[in-house]
């Protein structure tokens, strides 16, 4: 039979929501690992946890909480604090690397906390507080480091998080409005000053699950539901709530927000009081509810139940995109009913470090699951089996890991005493010095270094760390061995400890001035920087890279297959694709024993990237590239210069494709850590793997059937080029941020519940 009229509009909403955001559930778990162990402490000033500063908790060398996400079966980690000074692209590119993504908030500090907030000092119009904390968001890391798009790892950003009852509060809804719809209006020009194109991220507004009885705009009584409904009037209209907008807010309301709230209620609650009125007032606007967890739950559920009936609601919904499990750890500073929610607390008899986070000492203790009261099952157990992870083994959370334990003598013995007799887990850490002489281990030689090993893990045994790395210097004949090696900053470092690096190898070369002699593309990137300088300190005295690539643990020798993955153009190498376009970079390359082979590619580089050429004629390289090299890279430049091979220079050809095609991308460039083509490979945390169930395919066939039935119903629903972010993502944030005295407006829990 015809489609109700209502049917048809679901039908819609399904495709709409589909073709965004592809068949995946959202499943996000909130992040916020305060360090503080007592209640009421401020152990911290500073709550941006995405900073490099912060490494300690969630780097894969160190506490790793982005891989224990991953393993519980996490797409998304939600982040609340967020101090836009602070650079960002080390976290998302973390991210990133393990197929997440991150929902991140703006900052509660220039809506009501600073000097200038907008609540008090600009009657609720927070346009120019925004956009200058997003014009530095934008420049720290929310966009791709070469490029004005967004990072793939970021998929939501949380214009504020609950404004209903902090901007001034729920009984408000004309100021909260206001100051949301001027917010969105400055960050849109902030996007457009910085010339951000490509896929663009979604923005959302995440309410409390309070009942909003000022809110008119929709005549909604259900929880969160007219605080949603007013913001749309105001997006719709913005001069009714005393603002006007410099963009098309309506526009951009239809084609790139999402709704999104907090709740501490059970999934029974989320039919009755939200979702069957919201799709009737919102069919077209996915939600996301960014905060859930219902610490006390009816009788005889347990949170494993709870969290796979919320995920089925979701998938029955097509509008609910998913959830964020509240939260990750702990709340041990908040006290109270406060400390409920985290899925891990903190053992003091293990840690990851003391550091300095932003002036404050501070300690990555390891990590204890919290037991469910209702079923005595881990919490964390729970939520694997619901987002269908392999889960992580707890057993191991705060003993010595051979793939973190430090390369030194300290860390054989560790490991050693940790795991007597076991030749495995030795080899996982001797494997390590193996990748750190230039080598590689592969698969087919596990057992090979596990025998190699066994002795090494002996309680008895006598073997030293400096012996096994004489033994392994040998070069035995079951690793692969890379002749272009390299010395470079080592990723999993922290940033701080890098820049001490660079400063110890600065002071220890005898032919290379870091002042003057830096190039200009590598000076600015702490970790270009590193590449470049660690390099041709070990250039210039290349014996023993454990002693001479260390630099205090900010240096790795390892070959070209992984400098080049994220080929920053700064390592100087005998590798012709990845080698500096420096002089120093064209002697180790081309001069230092190049072939022909690789000397035409590296060519072709130059005449791309240095002289914004190509080759049209790559049968005239090839000629060029059998005769001896130039004698140096100025040399090389001003030959190729006058070479008919050469096109797009003036007096030469124009390059044939610049007209119709662009030119091929080389093998040269493989892009950024941030563009990893291959999907991520998970290391191993626990059992299983994460193949999550595809579809995709399928439901983007009924998604394109859906779509032309709406158009050619007359229904006007755009709904390609309507989303920018990859499908399979999405987020929401919380937002924090602050400058001076930790001010704790995390609200998540504080919202009014509603029975």
């Amino acid at each position: 039979g015809a489609m109700s009229a209502r049917q048809a509009l679901q039908a819609i909403a399904l495709a709409l929501t589909l073709a965004r955001f592809g068949a995946d559930l959202l499943k996000g778990i909130s992040y916020g690992p305060v360090p503080c162990l007592v209640e009421g402490q401020i152990c911290i000033h500073q709550d941006d946890f995405m900073a490099p500063a912060a490494k300690q908790f969630w780097g894969s060398h160190f506490r790793g909480d982005l891989d224990v996400m991953r393993h519980l079966g996490a797409n998304h980690v939600r982040l609340y604090g967020n101090n836009p000074v602070n650079q960002h692209r080390t976290f998302l590119d973390q991210v990133n690397v393990l197929g997440m993504q991150a929902i991140i908030g703006m900052s509660d500090y220039p809506y009501t906390q600073s000097e200038t907030n907008c609540m008090t000092t600009s009657a609720f119009d927070c346009y120019a507080q925004i956009k200058e904390a997003y014009l530095l968001n934008l420049k720290n890391g929310f966009l791709q480091e070469d490029a004005n798009e967004y990072h793939q790892g970021l998929a939501q950003v949380i214009v504020i998080n609950e404004p209903d009852l902090k901007l001034p509060g729920i009984a408000q809804p004309q100021s909260f409005v206001k100051g949301i719809i001027s917010a969105v209006d400055g960050m849109l020009d902030a996007e457009k000053e910085m010339g951000v194109h490509g896929k663009m991220v979604n923005f959302t507004v995440t309410f409390s699950f309070g009942i909003c009885s000022a809110c008119t705009a929709g005549g909604n009584d259900k929880p969160g539901l007219g605080q949603m409904e007013e913001l749309r009037a105001g997006f719709q209209n913005p001069s009714s709530y005393g603002y006007v907008a410099k963009n098309d807010l309506a526009t951009f309301y239809k084609t790139r927000f999402i709704n999104s709230f907090n709740t501490a209620n059970p999934a029974q609650d989320i039919e009755p009081l939200f979702l069957v009125d919201y799709v009737e007032a919102f069919p077209t606007v996915p939600v996301v509810i960014q905060e859930y967890h219902c610490p006390h739950l009816p009788s005889g559920k347990t949170q494993e139940e709870d969290l796979k009936e919320i995920l089925d609601i979701a998938r029955e919904n097509p509008l609910l995109l998913g959830v964020s499990f509240f939260e990750y750890q702990v709340r041990y500073d908040k006290g109270g009913s406060e400390t409920e929610f985290g899925m891990f607390g903190l053992r003091k008899n293990f840690s990851f470090g003391t550091f300095s986070y932003f002036g404050d000492e501070v300690t990555a203790y390891c990590l204890k699951p919290q037991i469910g009261k209702e079923s005595g099952t881990p919490v964390p157990t729970a939520l694997a089996r619901a987002f269908g992870g392999p889960g992580v083994d707890y057993s191991r959370l705060c003993i010595p890991d051979p793939s973190k334990a430090q390369l030194n003598e300290d860390g054989l013995l560790q490991i050693r005493k940790t795991y007597p007799g076991d030749g495995k887990e030795m080899g996982i850490f001797l494997g390590r010095i193996v990748r750190h002489l230039g080598g590689q281990v592969p698969q087919s030689a596990d057992s090979s270094l596990e025998s190699f090993s066994a002795p090494y893990a002996s309680s008895s045994s006598a073997k030293t760390f400096s012996d096994a790395v004489a033994a392994l210097s040998e070069h035995p004949t079951w690793a692969r061995w890379d002749p272009q090696v390299a010395c470079y900053g080592d990723r999993e470092a922290l940033a701080s400890d890098v820049g001490n690096g660079i400063g110890m190898a600065c002071n220890g070369m005898k032919t290379f001035n870091c002042t003057t002699d830096l190039p200009k593309m590598c000076n600015g990137d702490v970790w270009k920087q590193a590449d470049y300088v660690f390099s041709m300190a070990y250039n210039e005295n290349p014996t023993d890279p454990m002693v001479n690539c260390n630099f205090n643990g900010a240096a790795v020798f390892a070959d070209s297959s992984i400098y080049g993955a994220f080929n920053s153009g700064c390592v100087v190498s005998k590798n012709p694709a990845f080698s500096a376009l420096t002089e120093a970079g064209y002697k180790e390359a081309v001069l230092n024993g190049g072939s022909p082979e690789g000397d035409s590619l590296y060519y072709r580089r130059v005449a791309i990237e240095l002289l914004g050429a190509d080759v049209s004629d790559l049968s005239g390289l090839r000629a060029f590239s059998e005769k001896p090299p130039p004698k140096s890279l100025a040399a090389l430049r001003t030959a190729l210069s006058a070479e008919d091979f050469v096109c797009g220079l003036p007096g030469h050809a124009r390059c044939p494709w610049t007209t119709t095609t662009p030119a091929p991308t080389t093998t040269t460039t493989l892009g950024p850590l941030t563009t990893t083509r291959a999907p991520p490979t998970i290391p191993p945390m626990g059992p299983g793997s994460f193949e999550e169930g595809g579809g995709g395919s399928s439901l983007m066939t009924i998604v394109g059937l859906i779509a032309v039935v709406a158009v050619l119903a007359g229904i006007g629903v755009g709904v390609a080029g309507m989303m920018n972010q990859k499908a399979k993502r999405i987020k929401s944030e919380k937002s924090q941020g602050r400058k001076q005295k930790m001010i704790s407006n995390d609200s998540d829990s504080e919202s009014p519940l509603v029975k």
